[in-house]
């Protein structure tokens, strides 16, 4: 099982994946969700959140409910289901030239 808080949580928002790694992250994709979905679970994950800055929450458990947020509106995306990306080597940005 890849649901474990102490990794990066993977999402699909806008047509792209992006990594959720911590509880900032996970608040600043909270901000960008659209208020016509925030709904209980939205703001028990934004109050689990901002409660570990408090020292209410521990920010393992606010990431466990960000994980259940995202499975729950359908935007989790399994760390197997996650593509490798692959960069090619570049060239250098100049070349070196005489001394």
């Amino acid at each position: 099982m890849d649901r474990q808080p102490n990794r990066p949580v993977h999402v699909m928002f806008d047509g792209r994946i992006e990594e959720i790694a911590t509880v900032e992250r996970a608040l600043h994709f909270l901000r960008r969700w659209p208020e016509d979905r925030r709904g209980h679970v939205y703001l028990c994950t934004w109050n689990a959140c901002n409660a570990v800055s408090i020292g209410h929450v521990s920010e393992i458990d606010a990431m466990r409910t960000f994980i259940g947020f995202a499975e729950v509106t359908g935007i989790y995306v399994r760390a197997e289901d996650v593509p490798v990306v692959v960069s090619k080597p570049r060239a250098p940005l100049f070349k070196a030239g005489r001394r």
